[in-house]
């Protein structure tokens, strides 16, 4: 049974559903219970929903990004502001893929984000 998990199981607790695969956390419960039409219908319904979470919390974070503080680059030296301080606000990067920024530190500015996003992409 396909099922669209990307592992990377992060509940959004706004809209109860994962960052990764989009799914509800009922959605995720009920599975393997599922019927093959049910599962198809959930998949069809995936890219628009992870779109719309994305767009969410891209919105979110910038109403709330002049409270964050002020961060370097670990890997340009670029000041940014980051979110990531306060886990009950989502951070402008949580519309990037997880990184293994492989022995970089663990905020990365915008632009060096994306470029090691881009170089950990499948395909």
């Amino acid at each position: 049974m396909d099922s669209p998990c990307t592992n990377v199981c992060t509940l959004d607790a706004s809209t109860r559903s994962c960052l990764g695969c989009g799914r509800t956390l009922d959605e995720i419960q009920g599975w393997s219970a599922f019927s093959a039409a049910e599962r198809a219908t959930i998949n069809a319904a995936l890219p628009a929903r992870c779109t719309r979470f994305k767009a969410q919390r891209v919105a979110e974070a910038a109403r709330i990004s002049s409270r964050w503080p002020v961060s370097q680059c670990s890997r340009c030296g670029t000041p940014f502001t980051c979110g990531a301080s306060d886990c009950s606000t989502p951070c402008w990067c949580a519309s990037y893929p997880p990184v293994d920024p492989a022995g970089e530190a663990r905020c990365m500015c915008p632009g060096c984000l994306a470029a090691m996003a881009a170089a950990h992409a499948p395909g």
